[in-house]
């Protein structure tokens, strides 16, 4: 059973984990798994292609990860990180909040933080951006993150297998 996250309830918090676990099965992705497989496969899903950027614009504010839904191109944003495993969950994130769909909730465009007023209000009212897990879509997003993560990990030649290597 999961565990509540942040102010989520625990049937909330249930509700999110059990939509993220049927999600990730529905993914059928391979044993042989890589970050970039992933994103080809939610590439499919969403029938565009997708670009990842660090940014500075993100450094030193809440912001993890920000995804911008185009028409024909998906961006996803994320602070510059030295840590490969803190990027990849970064941009896991938000590959999951692609698979999910959750471009097409009500409410979905959320206003953006200090750093990126230069952005149009196109773009602003399309954002996606990772701040905190208090509702069920960020937690449920988190959730499909750390499933695939976990995937990532369990990989054959896949860096990160932290038992593999400590026992």
């Amino acid at each position: 059973m999961p565990q509540t996250v942040l102010g989520l309830s625990l049937s909330s918090s249930q509700r999110a984990f059990r939509e993220a676990s049927d999600a990730f099965a529905l993914l059928g992705l391979p044993k042989r798994l890589s970050l970039e497989l992933i994103i080809r496969a939610v590439e499919v899903i969403r029938g565009r292609r997708i670009s990842i950027r660090a940014t500075e614009k993100l450094a030193g504010t809440a912001i993890c990860g920000l995804w911008l839904p185009g028409k024909s191109r998906e961006w996803v944003f994320h602070p510059p990180t030295p840590w490969e495993l803190q990027r990849q969950q970064f941009i896991l994130h938000e590959l999951a909040h692609m698979i999910l769909g959750h471009d097409a909730h009500p409410g979905a465009g959320a206003l953006l933080h200090e750093g990126l007023q230069n952005l149009s209000p196109e773009l602003v009212r399309r954002a996606l951006m990772r701040t905190e897990f208090r509702t069920v879509e960020e937690a449920t997003a988190e959730y499909l993150a750390d499933l695939m993560a976990e995937a990532l990990r369990e990989a054959p030649g896949e860096p990160g297998a932290f038992e593999e290597v400590f026992g």
